[in-house]
């Protein structure tokens, strides 16, 4: 039996078709889940927030839909503020701000932070406004510093669509607002009670960025919290405003006492002390690794050409790995490395001042334990060999029970001659030659 003519015409018609359905069951397979980048940010906004929320925002956030940063801060430092606005208004991707947990507050420097968001939120009873800056202590009213914040804050409002009246105010009036007054005076987008509920409102809305507007897609998202690296632990700790003062306290008053004393090595620790310092008020951290890493060199230098007491060393081995964490994650000029390639150097620099001290440790060990071992008490007959000439009554070396000994001669010595201990005076051998 044959096939008749409109069979063969809709077997054709599948068979050219059958391309183009293949294609189709692709929009049915289970789409990837979209990621969001969590950042959390708490306490004094300082150069380590800074210089954290610089490497998320635009090195680590490549592949993601969205970072979320929680925010809940009184306030900080005016630079590190000004970065990290910068660094969310050049984010690849769109930038959640969120202020988190509710009851908290972000405040001055947090406000500013907020404003620069694509996406700003507030959790239930939190605060945000108190804006005008602060110098040496006291609220100014500095026409230049204040009508700059003002733009500021104005321009921020305007890219993002929010009302720039009360943007500004914050900075003129130091208005505060809770999460109800700020979205209904428009410079916030959503009220949420958690990361979830945020997640779950932003999913869809369209929302203004420097490059035009951007439609989130974050339903179902799989949140990925950022972790801080050693260096960004590190420049927390210093940059906490009471040991930053404390450390320049502390080090101008040592340095002076070195200054005053020379040789005791304050003049050195004072100088470390007040770096230390420097880096806690926003000093450029390059410049405070770098002048750590020429210390700890001039220490180990120091040591090895004197022959000292072993201090120095492991100062400067300290001093140089200190040096080379603060470095390496920002240095000097733009780079194109990977930040896995960065914290993979940051680890072997840990690493390698790890072994370096624990060999350090190790030689100081087996020094202090020679040093407080008592010595081998005279035994009679004991021979041993001269290590250089000495006359008859005078005072020499030689080597007696496998170590270096002060001795007196009773008669004349040759070096490398063999000798006998036949006394002692005041602790020092007295020894002749054994006759061969």
């Amino acid at each position: 039996m044959k096939p008749d003519g409109p069979f063969l015409l809709a077997l054709t018609a599948l068979i050219l078709l059958l391309p183009f359905f293949s294609v189709l069951p692709a929009s049915s397979q289970p789409a990837v889940a979209p990621r969001v980048l969590l950042v959390e940010v708490s306490g004094h906004i300082s150069t380590s927030t800074a210089e954290w929320l610089e490497d998320v925002l635009l090195r680590r956030s490549f592949g993601y839909s969205a970072v979320l940063i929680t925010i809940n801060t009184f306030g900080g430092l005016a630079d590190a503020t000004l970065r990290i606005m910068d660094a969310i208004t050049s984010s690849p991707v769109p930038v959640i701000v969120y202020v988190y947990p509710p009851g908290g507050q972000a405040l001055s420097a947090g406000t500013y932070i907020l404003m620069s968001a694509d996406l700003a939120a507030m959790a239930p009873y939190t605060i945000i406004g108190s804006a005008q800056p602060v110098v040496g202590g006291v609220p100014t009213e500095e026409p230049k510093v204040v009508n700059f914040l003002v733009e500021k804050m104005r321009t921020m409002a305007r890219l993002h669509g929010r009302n720039e009246t009360q943007a500004a105010r914050f900075v003129t009036h130091n208005d505060n607002l809770g999460p109800e007054l700020a979205l209904k005076r428009g410079v916030i987008e959503v009220i949420a009670e958690n990361v979830e509920d945020l997640l779950e409102k932003a999913d869809g809305r369209a929302v203004k960025r420097m490059g035009g507007e951007v439609v989130l897609r974050l339903k179902g998202a799989v949140i990925e919290k950022a972790s801080a690296d050693l260096r960004v632990a590190v420049l927390d700790a210093l940059s906490d405003p009471l040991l930053s003062t404390l450390l320049l306290s502390l080090g101008f008053l040592i340095l002076i006492v070195g200054l005053s004393h020379p040789g005791l090595g304050a003049e050195l620790t004072g100088a470390i002390l007040i770096l230390l310092g420097l880096v806690g008020q926003g000093f450029n951290v390059n410049w405070v690794g770098l002048g750590l890493i020429i210390l700890g060199s001039v220490l180990i230098l120091y040591e090895f050409y004197t022959g000292g007491t072993m201090i120095a060393l492991p100062f400067g081995i300290a001093m140089i790995v200190l040096g080379s964490v603060l470095i390496v994650r920002a240095p000097p000029g733009n780079i194109l490395i990977a930040s896995s390639w960065l914290e993979e150097a940051m680890l072997g620099i840990a690493a390698a001042g790890i072994f370096a001290g624990s060999v350090v440790g190790f030689i100081i060990f087996k020094a202090l334990r020679a040093a407080k071992r008592r010595p081998v008490p005279m035994v009679p007959a004991t021979t041993g060999r001269a290590v250089e000439d000495i006359p008859k009554g005078s005072e020499g070396y030689a080597v007696i029970g496998g170590e270096y000994r002060r001795v007196i001669a009773v008669k004349d010595v040759k070096q490398g001659q063999r000798l006998r201990v036949v006394g002692k005076q005041d602790n020092v051998f007295l020894v002749e030659p054994v006759e061969q």
